[in-house]
């Protein structure tokens, strides 16, 4: 009987808490965008996952910086793995996940190695000293720009909870510049 309480309890806990997120729903393009870049402003770490000859991808944690545009920069070495893999198939997927806020962001889109000293220089952290104890005009040290052409974004703090409840993101694709949804009715 206990039980059998328990699971009523529970089951109109969830019923309600599900209606909450349902009502307050927020799938507009700048939410969403406002959504993602929450995600990565409270995440400083992500997965990049690239593609090379192996029949499967690789994917590592890196810690990128973001800029205005939604384009990522990361540090590191020009003779690692990912940098061989982004010049062989520029195609790359970035990953965040914020179990804080429920929420999770994939990103799609092309990277391509940039060993610009002036870009060096500007998408540096002092904590990648560590790494790269030439600094920023090391030879060691180069950037790979990711520019992001699609976004698949689910957050149930920000509202972002499309249906089917929980299991389908809301999808983000970059055209002619601008963002759009794809999958909103």
């Amino acid at each position: 009987m206990i039980r059998s309480l328990r699971r009523r309890v529970i089951r109109k806990m969830l019923g309600t808490y599900k209606r909450r997120i349902q009502e307050n729903v927020q799938l507009d393009v700048a939410h969403c965008l406002m959504a993602a870049a929450n995600i990565v402003d409270k995440n400083q770490y992500g997965f990049l996952t690239t593609y090379g000859k192996e029949p499967w991808p690789n994917t590592r944690l890196v810690q990128p910086i973001i800029d205005e545009q939604f384009t990522f920069w990361i540090g590191t070495n020009p003779d690692l793995r990912k940098v061989a893999e982004v010049k062989e198939n520029p195609h790359v997927t970035f990953a965040f996940q914020d179990n804080k806020r429920q929420a999770n962001l994939i990103l799609q889109g092309k990277a391509t190695i940039v060993d610009d000293l002036e870009l060096r220089r500007k998408y540096w952290k002092g904590e990648w000293q560590l790494f790269f104890p030439g600094g920023s005009q090391s030879d060691e040290y180069i950037l790979i720009r990711i520019d992001v052409e699609k976004m698949e974004l689910m957050s149930f703090e920000d509202n972002v909870v499309p249906e089917p409840f929980g299991l389908k993101p809301v999808k983000l694709i970059k055209q002619n510049g601008e963002w759009q949804t794809t999958n909103v009715e």
